[in-house]
């Protein structure tokens, strides 16, 4: 419907509105009811709505988990739909064990993980990683705000396991098993993190990918071998506004250090690959930070959250 919203229209109006599917198809440019992106806000502050406008339609992007430790990350949650127009928003930015959330009036976005715990409202959960978090199980995607179930994380059997599928996708289960490589994370409509592959021994170590959604999980850690490490991939993610796939960044790789993840790509830019020891940073608008190499280097920056404002 391509008509803007206006002063005195009443709620009842704007219900009828509403769409009956997700309204995001690849290859197209999303424009919903025929709005126009008028605003993208990238820092937490005041909001300049111009008079008459009491409606908005918004997208809300929640940050990426910071990678710590072996584990990938998981991305920030996305969460849509109409609001009243309100002069305040709160940005999420990456940070170590919960990216932060993003918020404008009562459409909200939860952080992706990336230490033990839980993700909130569609974040993705972030890889296994024993000893460091004491389990080498992935930990559990987030329902998000509409009550989409997220995906478990996968088992501690140190096998690998991956993750599993949903609105937040589970972390990658950790690999101690030579031969065997980290768990990937599960795809969602935000990427759970790859699980480490941490076995000791001369043989090669690969850690699992991110999973990928509307932005991907950070990849999982090779480390502790004394034979090649290879870190995995960023998952990739899609641009909202153009159905365009984004990329998750490349893991490092080497012999007996390196192995560092990639960053998962978000919902507007790439993840980026990771460098040596340090892991890959998450795209902006939410992808999860790439994990860090056996214990050295650091962790690749979660991706910020942001928020689009159509209207």
């Amino acid at each position: 419907m391509n008509k803007h919203l206006k002063q005195g229209e009443v709620s009842s109006q704007v219900s009828s509105w509403f769409p009956s599917s997700n309204f995001v198809t690849t290859g197209s440019t999303i424009t919903p009811y025929g709005l126009q992106l008028r605003q993208t806000l990238l820092s937490t502050g005041t909001v300049r709505i111009p008079n008459g406008i009491n409606w908005v339609y918004a997208i809300a992007v929640g940050a990426g988990g910071t990678g710590t430790f072996q584990a990938g990350s998981g991305a920030g949650g996305v969460s849509w739909g109409w609001t009243l127009a309100t002069s305040s928003c709160v940005v999420g930015a990456g940070a170590v064990n919960l990216g932060g959330y993003t918020r404008y009036g009562s459409i909200i976005a939860g952080g992706g993980l990336s230490t033990a715990g839980a993700p909130t409202l569609g974040g993705g959960g972030c890889g296994g990683s024993f000893p460091n978090f004491g389990n080498n199980g992935g930990y559990s995607g987030a329902t998000n705000y509409y009550g989409i179930p997220g995906g478990p994380g996968g088992s501690s059997s140190g096998s690998g396991i991956p993750g599993n599928s949903g609105a937040g996708g589970g972390g990658g289960g950790g690999s101690s098993t030579a031969g065997i490589n980290g768990g990937n994370g599960g795809n969602g409509i935000s990427g759970g993190g790859g699980g480490p592959s941490t076995a000791s021994g001369s043989q090669t170590n690969i850690g699992g990918n991110g999973g990928s959604g509307l932005a991907g999980g950070g990849g999982g850690a090779g480390s502790a071998t004394t034979g090649t490490r290879i870190g995995g991939n960023g998952g990739n993610g899609i641009n909202i506004l153009t159905g365009a796939v984004t990329t998750g960044g490349s893991g490092s790789l080497g012999t007996g250090t390196n192995g560092a993840g990639g960053g998962g790509a978000g919902i507007a830019g790439n993840g980026e690959n990771a460098s040596g020891t340090t892991g890959g940073a998450g795209g902006l608008g939410g992808g999860g930070g790439g994990a860090t190499g056996a214990g050295q280097g650091s962790g690749g920056a979660g991706g910020n959250g942001l928020i689009y404002l159509f209207y």
